[in-house]
């Protein structure tokens, strides 16, 4: 039993963590018909009138008058028992998932909502664009840890 804890303790550490790179984002879903799920691109926030997420040939656009709400989460990357959790805790961090969903009315004014992942340092400043560009959405920034 020893040995067994070792080993799952040992693998958790060794597991490789797929997130996004310092100035990634991925698209990690919605309804925008242009783009696929686990597509890696860039967010460009300096233009006034839209947030346009750009990946290699793909754009999304999505005007800041047209925004209804965001929301920010944060998930643990990997769920493990309470017993792994206790061990791997002590040795390191527990690493995060960083999410933004993104509710807007499309261009055929139907709702539409897009959900990027993004790197750890991005929703500070992710969150202040969109509250000083869309002050029309509401509940700018909910913080959930865990799933819902």
């Amino acid at each position: 039993m020893k040995k067994l804890m070792t080993f799952c303790l040992l693998l958790a550490l060794a597991l490789p963590m797929a997130a996004v790179g310092d100035d990634q984002v991925m698209y990690a879903g919605g309804t925008a018909p242009v783009l696929r799920v686990g597509v890696v691109g860039r967010l460009d926030t300096t233009s006034e009138q839209s947030l346009t997420f750009k990946s290699s040939g793909t754009e999304l656009q999505i005007p800041y008058a047209d925004i209804q709400s965001f929301e920010y989460s944060k998930e643990v990357t990997r769920h493990l028992g309470v017993l792994p959790a206790i061990g791997v805790g002590l040795v390191k961090m527990r690493r995060h998932r960083h999410y933004f969903r993104i509710s807007y009315r499309g261009a055929d004014n139907v709702s539409q909502v897009a959900v990027f992942e993004v790197p750890k340092h991005m929703p500070r400043t992710l969150r202040a664009v969109l509250e000083a560009r869309a002050p029309q959405a509401c509940k700018p920034c909910v913080l959930r840890a865990g799933r819902n």
